[in-house]
């Protein structure tokens, strides 16, 4: 199987077997075959299958260790050349599972694997996803199979199979049970479970082509196990998650409290912290509420703060630092703005796992400024409480603004502005502060996407900037990138200098780059890779291309076939 595309663990792929080919997420007897269960004491050489199932032992769940350890001594004196596919019964005692994975795996590169008693697995959440990470992470062109409703389809995708058994559906049809979109609660009277599979999976390949997988996850809680699975996934499991999660483009839309998880969410939080460094010249810190229109600096009400700042420091204004408390991101830089692209329902009440969060984040943000520095919130609502805990946690003290009738009235826009002459508050800045200012905006979104130091290789203090709104990067004469808006891209000669800097976002290849880099020619790759992630590819330390990302660095390690890096521009 070869990966086409990510969102989370769940992916499009494309399987090429004997003469035909399809896609996943798919159904069995409908996108292709598979032979019948393939009994390990009277095995069957099946014939005109796509995918035949080698010879195996149907063990309960429930199956004690003697019988586990007496079965797993038979199937590894099994011989798994002639067939492509490998039934794993799942039990309860998962210990067994890695090591039968990883001496039958030794021997044979399997092109599929069909999970036994899953339909048991999902009501066991933390059994559910611990079994579905170790396979997925055994062999990322490994295609997954279960035996589960339609129901289960949008979260088991999600979280890394691939492909869903429909033989067993007949059973609903027997007793003229039909799946309606809330099964399992309501039914029809009607037989209608494989029309039901495929309109289902056509939908879920629909949320990943868009983009919006996760979206349709948490539209399908319909069970328990839905909601305990995806908070077992969120919880436990944030790094599986976030690691094939393609880097944000398009708008995230928080619709539960299950949003305030999301992968995105969590490597946002990483990155202000670990990637974020505030402008060197900085005098005052001053803390905003977000706005429903993004950018927040194109709203009525930031527009209004800016002016309130502008009248009273003029100049000084390229002399203080911004940054916007939200849910759930809890800190969003005002250089970052333009990359913080996300819609939620706004009402003014905040959850305490957004409050607490959002304050964790804050004090760490307020460490990275200096001690002597004033720190003014201008906040009314949850905002005001994020803050004050912010303060308790850091020992930053924060001095508040007098918000009446909301932060954008005139009187709290007048105590904005008394508050900020009471504090003595005069920076003098000047022409080099604006230039400075101009070039660290563009500067935090490098760092944002390549780690702290990348801003600086692109566009360094001797550098120019050409243009005025797709801004062309040059340094000597050479152009080492492009920004508009929050959206960048990289030439090979600024790709070196961010390698040079950083060291990361880096594949390495040993062979003469023609054209797209495919996972087998990969001797290394950076772990930080994201899916979509802008990267260089590398040469005996010259970059000679610069590409994206197809698949996660760590993927590009372990994977055996599909691209791995779609290369756009070579040296």
């Amino acid at each position: 199987m070869e990966i086409i595309k990510h969102e989370g663990p769940g992916r499009l792929g494309l399987v090429r077997v004997k003469d035909k080919s399809f896609r996943t997420p798919a159904l069995v007897n409908v996108d292709f075959t598979l032979s019948p269960f393939n009994s390990y004491f009277y095995p069957k050489e099946f014939e005109d299958y796509d995918f035949t199932l080698a010879p195996s032992i149907p063990l309960s769940f429930y199956a004690p260790r003697e019988i586990i350890e007496k079965a797993l001594k038979r199937l590894y004196n099994v011989d798994y050349s002639k067939f492509n596919a490998i039934y794993l019964p799942i039990v309860r005692d998962t210990r067994y599972m890695g090591e039968f994975l990883e001496e039958i795996f030794s021997q044979k590169n399997f092109d599929a694997l069909y999970l036994g008693n899953s339909k048991i697995l999902i009501r066991e959440y933390r059994k559910f996803v611990e079994t579905i990470r170790l396979i997925r992470e055994k062999d990322p062109n490994l295609m997954i199979i279960a035996d589960l409703e339609p129901i289960f389809y949008p979260l088991a995708v999600y979280l890394g199979i691939d492909a869903f058994d429909t033989r067993s559906l007949k059973l609903y049809d027997f007793r003229n049970k039909g799946f309606t979109q809330f099964s399992p609660m309501l039914w029809k009277e009607e037989a209608n479970s494989l029309e039901f599979a495929k309109e289902t999976i056509e939908l879920v390949r629909k949320a990943l082509e868009e983009n919006k997988l996760r979206y349709l996850v948490e539209n399908f809680f319909y069970t328990q196990s839905h909601v305990g699975i995806l908070r077992i996934a969120d919880k436990e499991h944030p790094d599986y998650l976030e690691k094939y999660t393609p880097i944000q483009k398009e708008i995230v839309y928080f619709i539960s409290d299950a949003s305030q998880n999301r992968p995105e969410v969590i490597r946002w939080r990483e990155r202000v912290v670990e990637r974020f460094n505030p402008p060197e010249n900085v005098e005052a810190l001053f803390l905003f509420p977000c706005s429903a229109k993004k950018p927040y600096s194109h709203s009525r009400s930031h527009i209004l703060y800016r002016r309130a700042l502008k009248e009273t420091l003029g100049n000084g204004i390229y002399r203080i630092h911004e940054l916007i408390l939200t849910s759930p991101y809890g800190v969003v830089p005002r250089e970052w703005e333009w990359l913080a692209k996300y819609d939620i329902v706004v009402t003014g009440h905040w959850s305490e796992e957004e409050i607490s969060s959002a304050a964790e984040l804050l004090a760490k943000t307020l460490e990275k400024y200096p001690k002597h520095i004033p720190i003014i919130a201008h906040l009314d609502e949850a905002y005001v409480e994020v803050a004050e805990r912010a303060s308790e946690i850091s020992g930053r003290e924060i001095v508040f603004t007098k918000v009446k009738n909301g932060t954008t009235s005139k009187e709290s826009l007048s105590s904005l502005k008394e508050t900020i002459r009471e504090i003595t508050l005069e920076p003098k800045g000047g022409k080099k502060d604006k230039t400075y200012r101009f070039y660290e905006n563009i500067r935090k979104v490098f760092d944002f996407y390549f780690g702290i130091g990348a801003g600086k290789a692109v566009l360094p203090e001797n550098a120019r900037i050409v243009g005025s709104k797709m801004l062309r990067l040059m340094v000597d004469n050479n152009q080492t990138g492009t920004y508009q808006d929050g959206v960048i891209s990289v030439t090979p000669f600024g790709m070196q200098r961010i390698y040079e800097a950083t060291k990361s976002y880096y594949v390495k290849i040993d062979f003469d780059l023609r054209g797209d880099v495919f996972a087998i020619g990969v001797n290394e790759a950076d772990a930080k890779i994201r899916p979509d992630d802008i990267v260089g590819v590398v040469r005996d330390e010259k970059v000679v291309g610069v590409g994206k990302a197809v698949l996660s660095g760590e993927e590009m390690i372990k994977a055996r076939r599909g691209i791995a890096v779609k290369v756009r521009k070579k040296a």
